[in-house]
């Protein structure tokens, strides 16, 4: 998805971009499009040829290609991991030089929604634009402390399927009460989320105006807002102190096995 986005928006060509995967089955739409992308067999190869490096895999493999490119890597290479769960602290102890950590979201495929970086110290104000200026032809990004990346990604890159789990409750729940069939109350639902959507971001609306505009005292939608209002906030503070624990089992995970495969290397 990053690649292709990239390659489409022009900002980078195609010969200017190699790619490594365990799974080259998984490219061929790709290099049908872009045929100047350059496969390499291996990241050790990869990581050589490259000065700006996206480390795109789940944690635990990230942790095991940094393993492999361990010494590979110079000091000038920018290393960007978009891995969830593994901090720069963790990347750094493979490698010490620049480091940013990307959380992309579903959305940049419609070239929407929100792109998290956070930054170590190592990369220059000049390098931080440029990684910034590649994920910006994606939609949005959002420069965040890295204390805070985890809750911000529940609110962009989980975002997308915890927002797709509302409205399919919520067509349900209109199915149960009515003779709607599912598709008709989940595109009733859908065509609704996506003109609340606009108007708070393309007219600037606060929740608040759609709010006074829509939930009138003692009407039927004030009913339906204050049920929500009751309920939400323990519905989504479970959901984000649910989510964080997690992300703090998977970065156990995380420091146990670079702590095993660093060991292996001494």
């Amino acid at each position: 998805m990053i690649v292709q986005g990239l390659l489409e928006n022009k900002y980078l060509e195609p010969q200017d971009v190699s790619v490594c995967t365990r799974h080259p089955a998984a490219l061929s739409a790709l290099l049908d499009a872009y045929p100047s992308v350059q496969v390499v067999k291996n990241n050790e190869d990869l990581v050589r040829q490259c000065h700006r490096v996206l480390l795109c895999t789940k944690p635990l493999d990230a942790v095991h290609v940094l393993s492999e490119i361990y010494g590979e890597l110079q000091l000038d290479t920018h290393l960007v991991s978009i891995a969830a769960c593994l901090p720069i602290e963790e990347i750094a102890r493979f490698f010490p030089g620049p480091i940013t950590r990307v959380v992309p979201s579903l959305t940049a495929e419609m070239r929407a929604g929100v792109t998290l970086l956070c930054h170590n110290a190592a990369v220059t104000p000049g390098a931080a634009q440029e990684i910034e200026d590649l994920f910006r032809t994606l939609g949005d990004i959002v420069v965040i402390d890295e204390e805070n990346l985890d809750v911000a990604t529940d609110l962009t890159s989980c975002g997308p399927a915890l927002i797709a789990v509302l409205i399919e409750e919520f067509a349900r729940a209109a199915v149960r009460h009515s003779t709607l069939s599912p598709e008709q109350a989940r595109s009733l639902a859908i065509s609704t989320l996506s003109g609340t959507a606009r108007l708070l971001d393309e007219q600037g609306y606060p929740p608040e105006t759609i709010l006074r505009r829509v939930a009138t005292p003692g009407g039927i939608t004030e009913e339906g807002v204050q049920q929500l209002q009751s309920d939400m906030p323990r519905v989504y503070d479970v959901l984000i102190q649910r989510t964080l624990a997690k992300y703090g089992m998977r970065k156990t995970d995380v420091r146990n096995e670079a702590d095993r495969l660093l060991d292996q290397k001494r």
